[in-house]
């Protein structure tokens, strides 16, 4: 019953301090705060897995994208919450996830770039790329296992670009990857290497796209 009672108040507590969608959060995002305030609520918990069918994807990933955004910084368990939050925008599938892991690179490398593996665009693509040579080790080695973990977009799916990003790809951790200085980075860039041939031969079969 205290357990209720203290969920209750959290979710109170929060619609005050959730702000609407900003510029930031895409326009087609307009949960209500309510809504927004439980999700936040179950992103505190440590196994949070279980709870995520109560939602739809589309709930989910904006409910993500707004507490990414408008969290403030002195809200209960502010940092587990927003580590939640681009864990669950990268698991979403949901492409308008792709520009918030891009920022959340700044403050969460790690889990935003190992994320953007999920997501077989340009943009994302273009963001793993630039962080190869990060100095900082986890974050390129998560950059080197997003490139090595995406995907062949499908057919209706290929952007104008994907074959420039692949090409600028394969050139960049190609020069890279006999420099790495960490041996075990060194084979995951070898794998991304392997990875990203494979997504240029795909596309070079793909009708249209040769």
């Amino acid at each position: 019953m205290r357990i209720m009672l203290y969920q209750l108040i959290s979710v109170g507590l929060l619609l005050l301090f959730i702000t609407p969608a900003g510029a930031t959060v895409p326009p087609d995002c307009n949960l209500a705060p309510e809504v927004v305030a439980e999700i936040r609520l179950y992103l505190t918990a440590e196994d949070n897995v279980p709870f995520m069918d109560m939602w739809t994807p589309g709930e989910l990933v904006c409910a993500s994208i707004d507490i990414y955004y408008n969290d403030p910084v002195d809200a209960h368990l502010h940092d587990r919450v927003l580590t939640g939050a681009v864990v669950l925008m990268g698991m979403s599938g949901d492409s308008r996830a792709v520009p918030v892991l891009i920022d959340a690179i700044n403050t969460h490398p790690s889990q935003a770039l190992y994320n953007l593996g999920n997501f077989s665009t340009v943009e994302a693509l273009n963001a793993l790329v630039a962080n190869v040579r990060n100095e900082d080790d986890e974050a390129r080695e998560n950059a080197a296992e997003g490139l090595r973990r995406m995907q062949a977009p499908l057919s209706g799916d290929i952007e104008d670009g994907w074959n420039d990003a692949l090409d600028a790809a394969l050139t960049e951790v190609g020069e890279w990857m006999i420099q790495e200085p960490v041996e075990d980075f060194r084979n995951y860039f070898l794998d991304a290497y392997a990875n990203l041939e494979n997504l240029r031969e795909a596309a070079q079969t793909t009708p249209g796209m040769q």
